[in-house]
């Protein structure tokens, strides 16, 4: 029989202790495991080092939290609907052609703009998807459906109109939600899916609506009934970044501050008293006269009773405490201004806009513009116009524009200012009579910027005006007699 070779195990081998075999996932469930303790530990240890703990800054913000801030508080509403307002502050118009004379599909957007008034119901939807991620407008077609089938007329795969349009249909009601009362129940899962990633079966909670509380008003709602609307996306193509989000901290700031100043005044304005009882007596209070010292003040301070009868004991009123929360106030608003990247003066409104430089103005004005031309105009007017033509509301056309007024205008306070500055300046330049230093001509086009022809036209009408308008001789000086 043959003897069998044994083997021996390298020392160095032996001497490492036998580890188990963890995957990639067992790895990365036990670091995070450890990394959860360990800031576990270090907030109950030392939990003043948090500052968000320290503060009352919640470390995760739930749509609850923005939901139940844009409701009561004024300055998240503020944040959350003060692009949308400006945005919308002129309508655009949406047209075929430029030349010519009106055409269909121009009378039927006008026609059922009038009727519906669509451009109300953008605004709002503009506002409400910044609350949350995402906000939806359910548009409501007579199609015969129920609110869960698709709509025929559009390609499932693509989301564009298919070849043959389905027949013409009318627009019922357009209705806009909030984050809040919406749940995605299914996305697109095909990788190959133009569509993919994107929702394709909505749940809404009309209970909103019908101020009632059921589970008959959650309803489900296809795609392609449903416009989606989601302002600041960074890396989802369906989920942006809620408005309040990088100012969630300064806003309930700004709310403890108004409170502490509520609670500050309702406590300090009042003021407190002092009562101390006289040393020279010998005096030791008793249940019953605590008792008759507490309803004196009682009566004193709730009622119309304007005296305090006591005995052996003075009475010394203490310095209220109050201070102005304006500066801490203003301290937030500064920054919440400063980090939505909008000008503190147009921020605040009203007479303090009027007070904002014109740089200011034309950065706030090219922000707008940029925010019409590269997202309102196509993530939200075109979806809306796309889509109602894909459900024959309104006609078939190769292309159509959209076009935002000039936010530069002059207003007529503008013109007017400009008209006193240039006629302050032509007074001057004919009073100091610069004429000899440059001719009129060129003065109105180098200062004025006026062109060759607007210029000659002037001076042809000053001077024809001056020729029918001689000026008077002046009178000779008077002759005075005597003297030496």
């Amino acid at each position: 029989m043959a003897k069998r070779k044994s083997v021996k195990k390298s020392k160095r081998a032996s001497n490492f202790p036998k580890v188990k075999n963890y995957t990639n996932d067992d790895r990365f469930v036990r670091a995070n495991a450890t990394i959860f303790r360990q800031d576990m530990i270090r907030r109950l240890l030392n939990p003043d080092r948090d500052i968000n703990f320290s503060c009352g800054y919640p470390d995760t913000i739930t749509m609850d939290d923005y939901k139940r801030i844009y409701d009561r508080e004024g300055l998240g509403a503020k944040v959350v609907n003060f692009l949308p307002g400006e945005s919308w502050a002129m309508t655009p118009k949406v047209f075929e052609n430029e030349e010519g004379e009106e055409t269909e599909f121009e009378k039927a957007w006008e026609e059922i703009q009038k009727d519906k008034n669509l451009y109300h119901y953008l605004q709002r939807i503009d506002s409400l998807s910044g609350i949350g991620e995402f906000g939806i407008l359910l548009l409501g077609v007579n199609d015969g459906k129920k609110l869960n089938e698709p709509v025929e007329g559009i390609d499932l795969k693509t989301g564009e109109k298919t070849s043959e349009r389905g027949k013409e249909r009318e627009l019922l009601y357009l209705k806009p939600f909030d984050q809040s009362v919406v749940k995605i129940k299914a996305n697109e899962s095909e990788v190959t899916n133009p569509r993919y990633g994107f929702p394709t079966i909505y749940t809404i909670d009309f209970a909103a609506e019908t101020s009632s509380s059921s589970d008959m008003n959650t309803v489900e709602v296809h795609w392609t009934r449903i416009i989606h609307i989601a302002d600041n996306r960074d890396t989802s193509e369906t989920l942006g970044i809620p408005r309040m989000k990088n100012v969630f901290n300064r806003i309930l700031d700004v709310r403890k501050i108004l409170s502490g100043s509520g609670e500050m005044f309702w406590k300090g304005a009042f003021p407190g008293y002092s009562l101390e009882v006289n040393p020279d007596l010998d005096v030791t209070l008793t249940d019953d006269d605590k008792t008759a010292i507490r309803k004196e003040m009682k009566d004193y301070a709730d009622g119309l009773q304007r005296y305090i009868a006591l005995t052996g004991i003075s009475v010394k009123s203490l310095e209220p405490q109050v201070s102005s929360p304006q500066e801490h106030i203003d301290a937030q608003i500064k920054y919440i201004a400063l980090s939505m990247g909008v000008p503190y003066r147009i921020f605040i409104g009203t007479e303090e806009a009027k007070l904002a430089s014109t740089q200011d103005v034309k950065t706030m004005n090219k922000r707008i513009a940029k925010r019409q031309e590269g997202y309102l105009t196509p993530m939200v007017i075109r979806s809306l116009v796309d889509r109602l033509i894909a459900y024959g509301v309104l006609p078939e056309v190769e292309e159509y524009f959209v076009e935002w007024p000039d936010l530069n205008i002059p207003t007529d306070e503008d013109k007017a200012e400009v008209a006193k500055t240039k006629t302050e300046a032509l007074a001057k330049y004919v009073q100091a009579g610069l004429d000899a230093l440059i001719a009129p001509k060129e003065y109105l086009m180098i200062i004025f910027g006026m062109t060759e022809e607007e210029a000659q036209v002037i001076e042809d009408a000053a001077i024809k005006w001056i020729a029918e308008h001689p000026p008077e001789p002046e009178p000779d000086e008077p002759v005075i007699e005597g003297g030496d």
